[in-house]
């Protein structure tokens, strides 16, 4: 598989990939998908948030390559429907 790479300055990683995470709303905790309303909230055992396991990295790939392929289907969808031909309409009359 070909791979598409683009490069960014060491010192503006950060900067990029904190904008996209901003963008696109990353979240650093999310909600536990195990919490238990009907037991008490507990850091531990029960914590209604958790720390979000896809870092901000990989939320920035992970956006990054869905960008792409957003862009590929619209455009090859708008492709699509220009090439197709455009029926007449039909011949339809009052009869009276």
């Amino acid at each position: 598989m070909a791979q598409f790479c683009v490069e960014i300055a060491d010192a503006d990683v950060d900067r990029v990939i904190t904008a996209m995470c901003g963008n696109y709303g990353y979240q650093a905790t999310i909600d536990n998908p195990n919490f238990d309303p009907s037991l008490p909230e507990d850091p531990s055992t029960n914590p209604e948030q958790i720390a979000n396991t896809e870092s901000p990295f990989q939320f920035a790939n992970r956006k990054t390559r869905g960008f792409l392929t957003e862009n590929t289907v619209v455009y090859e969808t708008r492709q699509a429907k220009a090439a197709l031909s455009k029926p007449s309409g039909p011949d339809i009359s009052d009869p009276q």
